[in-house]
């Protein structure tokens, strides 16, 4: 029963981000399409496409609604690929702290939706703004519902975002985060552990106002050595990526 409550909380969430995202256009500064793909770099290769659509409003928030699906090697060979995630996360305005609003503060709020299993989000995102470059950390918190057992869990991820303009077309963006469980009977990770660190490394590449690619690696932790699917390799994938914001 509580699961079905949260269920229907995570639905109701997402439709008023949707109502939201619907508004009329004097809400919004500007909509940014997101297309990425990654392929992962394991015996049984993943192939990861993802879209999203980001509106970003004049007071500093922003609304992201991002659908992705995948395909596996050896698994997906024929048909439309597996269906995997469905996003949605709502950035409310940022705070300026201190007296040269360098520094940011930045709630978010948010649901991760699959066949089997829903998380709710919630983020804090402190920020500061240098010349050229930009430093920031964030904490999120996710609750996990596994919708055939009711199951619960939380667990914690805290990333760092550092990323430095080499000039005024390219961008260098430096992501790790560390991902971990809140509670000791909780269900171990991928790598038989109970956290594991990965590590984003971006370039941007600005072609004009409106359109940007961008590309890099990912590095994750090795599966478990007893995971049913490639035990003991890496997950780890090439990503590249295009933006136009309109």
């Amino acid at each position: 029963m509580r699961a079905t409550h949260q269920s229907r909380w995570f639905i109701g969430t997402a439709t008023a981000c949707m109502t939201m995202f619907l508004a009329g256009p004097s809400l919004a500064a500007e909509d940014i399409l997101t297309m990425k793909l990654e392929h992962t770099t394991n015996s049984h290769a993943l192939t990861l496409p993802k879209v999203a659509i980001t509106r970003v409003f004049d007071d500093t928030s922003s609304l992201t609604l991002e659908k992705s699906w995948y395909w596996q090697e050896g698994v997906h060979e024929n048909g439309w690929p597996k269906h995997d995630e469905g996003f949605v996360n709502y950035s409310f305005p940022s705070q300026g702290l201190g007296e040269d609003n360098r520094w940011s503060l930045t709630p978010q709020l948010g649901a991760k939706f699959r066949s089997n299993v829903t998380r709710a989000l919630a983020a804090i995102k402190l920020g500061y703004q240098g010349n050229g470059w930009n430093l920031s950390g964030r904490y999120r918190y996710e609750q996990e519902t596994t919708h055939k057992t009711a199951k619960e869990g939380t667990a914690g991820r805290i990333d760092l975002y550092a990323s430095y303009d080499i000039n005024d077309e390219w961008m260098l963006l430096y992501n790790p985060h560390y991902h971990f469980k809140h509670e000791d009977d909780s269900p171990d990770f991928g790598t038989g552990d109970r956290d594991y660190l990965e590590q984003e490394l971006l370039i941007f590449h600005k072609l004009d106002a409106k359109n940007t690619l961008f590309g890099g690696y990912i590095q994750r932790d090795k599966n478990s050595d007893q995971a049913s699917m490639d035990p003991g390799q890496r997950n780890s994938s090439w990503l590249i990526g295009y933006q136009h914001r309109f």
